[in-house]
């Protein structure tokens, strides 16, 4: 059996969209354990500087190699976001000379929706749906020029268990988890051979769920003790546990058009 028969990650190309904090930050640290060239991406700098800090601190032996990088991308406006996005891949490939096997994209914002009763037409801002629908379709149209066109390149979007089982109150939630499973099953068929997937992750304890709970400690508490009884396992997700979903995703090179699920059992309790 040769050596790297598994190994299928080593010396891969990864960008990761949201690769500087919770589940996209562990997704990094993931694919550079298993010997990736990864590139992160976020629209702030400060941000990206410090997971970029991070990471090559973490791992000086892939700095050293060249192996960690990051570039600032701005998703959150319609006029330039196409341009940002090629300008993205522009860098992720060193001017399209060295090819993507694989992209993630986990980025994400804070989706403040009110309930059924109180819902307006103009509820859902555009920012929410900028980053949720049209940043992965245009992702999808320009990132093929850009990869390794083999089943073994993959792209994974992010979506939420909510698509499956709503959530009592915010239900219409449940719309924009959907819609990113919409997206991705569509760019499986027209992107083929190359993958495209969906993790859905249940709860996980990152910066956003924090911020949905407020900055004090305390409720922080209350929240996470609550989300746990709805989980099969009595547990809130870990980055790290839900990064190996994307891990996964990239390496099944025989696997497209699916959804990934990773949520403590809340969909069977």
């Amino acid at each position: 059996m040769p050596a790297s028969k598994f190994a299928k990650l080593r010396d891969a190309r990864v960008l990761l969209l949201g690769g500087t904090s919770g589940i996209g930050f562990a997704t990094a640290e993931a694919s550079i354990e298993a010997g990736a060239i990864v590139t992160i991406a976020s629209s702030t700098q400060d941000r990206l500087s410090s997971a970029l800090s991070k990471l090559k601190s973490a791992y000086p032996e892939a700095a050293a190699a060249n192996k960690i990088h990051g570039h600032i991308c701005d998703l959150s406006q319609p006029e330039s976001l196409e341009a940002n996005l090629k300008a993205l891949l522009e860098f992720a490939t060193n001017n399209n000379t060295h090819k993507l096997d694989h992209i993630a994209y986990t980025a994400a914002n804070v989706p403040r929706l009110p309930g059924l009763v109180d819902y307006q037409a103009s509820a859902i801002k555009e920012s929410i749906l900028i980053l949720r629908y049209d940043a992965p379709i245009i992702l999808g149209k320009l990132a093929p020029a850009y990869m390794n066109q083999d089943p073994r390149s993959s792209i994974t979007f992010t979506g939420a268990s909510t698509a499956t089982k709503p959530t009592p109150g915010r239900g219409i939630l449940t719309a924009l988890g959907a819609s990113t499973e919409g997206v991705a099953k569509g760019l499986a068929v027209d992107l083929a051979p190359i993958r495209v997937n969906v993790v859905a992750p249940g709860t996980v304890d990152t910066e956003l769920l924090r911020a949905l709970a407020g900055p004090d400690p305390k409720v922080q508490a209350g929240f996470k003790e609550m989300l746990k009884k709805v989980t099969l396992l009595n547990k809130v997700g870990e980055p790290e546990d839900v990064a190996e979903a994307y891990i996964y995703l990239m390496k099944d090179a025989n696997v497209t058009g699916a959804v990934i699920h990773t949520d403590g059992g809340r969909l069977v309790k």
